[in-house]
């Protein structure tokens, strides 16, 4: 099934009744939830929507969204959502109508008012060919940097479009420097370059630059430290605790420690924040480990199957890491015999 002809301006109709509503858009810390809320923003605009911008990890996400939902009438989560029941269901009982764009793994009961969802897709391309009517500049270029860093490809639309307009070396250089500014950029600058970013090229945005080399900069010597702190848990599995780590570099410090100890997953610990990472084995889902170990000792979690994260009690991280090891070990073994 095709998941663009699901989507295709699906939410066209509920962004044309927005213009005497306060509206929220809350999105993820990445590439993929700033280019979403740049391309929300953009139509908002456009329908003459009252809005405000904010932008969330997925572990704070219930916590964000208590803050503002008695304040707004709407509230749209872009990239965040499929895994915020108790985060949906408190906004709707402040009488906030509540839409969400996502393409993580729905692990909840989540029962938001509008839900556009596949998983197949990055979260801004749904954004974009939800609202794809409604648009007064071309914004392929911003959901193509998104479908870049989410690694998103297979079935982007967008991203294959784009590539037939731009040398793949433009794409993909300010998707990168895009990413990596992200991680050094605080909430009112990148409140103000969701905004930019329809009208504006990336080449134009000085401080992206700078802020994305101070980034690679910390990056390099945060892979350093996780060598040094890396374990393996079993066979399958490494991890790296790392407290004083940006949140935004845990999924990097997973995928190094794992490719470092020749292990299929990688783990980083953040000060109970946990991200995982596939980087070998195809049929392990560490979304379905995450959620099982995390749920056992009072946390949550979800994702996709190559690339989850999630919250546990700072006291029950070990507890955790041993469970996780654990079903993650089960579902190899599972494959291999069912594969014999």
């Amino acid at each position: 099934m095709d998941p663009i002809k699901e989507v295709r301006n699906a939410l066209v109709p509920h962004l044309k009744k927005l213009e005497d509503e306060r509206v929220a858009i809350i999105s993820d810390i990445d590439v993929d939830g700033l280019a979403s809320a740049a391309i929300l923003g953009h139509v908002l605009n456009n329908v003459g929507a009252d809005f405000v911008l904010y932008f969330s990890p997925p572990a704070n996400f219930e916590e964000v969204v208590s803050g503002i939902a008695p304040e707004c009438d709407v509230l749209i989560a872009a990239d965040l959502g499929s895994t915020g029941e108790t985060a949906i269901h408190d906004a709707k009982s402040e009488g906030c109508r509540v839409i969400v764009v996502d393409h993580h793994q729905v692990l909840e009961d989540v029962r938001p008012d509008v839900f556009i969802h596949d998983t197949r897709l990055c979260a801004a391309e749904l954004c974009y060919w939800a609202t794809v009517d409604l648009h007064e500049r071309d914004l392929r270029l911003i959901a193509a940097y998104a479908a870049f860093t989410d690694y998103a490809e297979e079935y982007s639309r967008v991203l294959r479009e784009v590539l037939k307009m731009y040398d793949r070396r433009k794409v993909y250089t300010e998707a990168s420097l895009l990413d990596y500014a992200l991680i050094r950029m605080d909430g009112e600058y990148r409140q103000e370059l969701a905004l930019k970013l329809p009208e504006t090229s990336v080449s134009e945005l000085d401080e992206v630059y700078e802020l994305a080399r101070d980034a690679m900069a910390e990056e390099h010597e945060v892979l350093r430290r996780a060598r040094e702190v890396a374990e393996c848990l079993n066979e399958v599995v490494a991890y790296a605790i790392m407290d004083d780590v940006h949140p935004a570099m845990t999924g990097r410090v997973a995928s190094h420690v794992a490719g470092v100890k020749r292990r299929p997953v990688g783990v980083c610990v953040r000060r109970g924040k946990i991200s995982a990472r596939v980087v070998e084995g195809e049929e392990i889902d560490v979304a379905r480990a995450i959620r099982k170990a995390a749920t056992e000792v009072g946390g949550k979690g979800g994702g996709h199957a190559p690339a989850a994260g999630g919250v546990v009690p700072e006291s029950k991280v070990e507890e955790f890491l041993r469970l996780f090891g654990e079903e993650v070990k089960r579902q190899v073994e599972s494959v291999r015999t069912r594969k014999s």
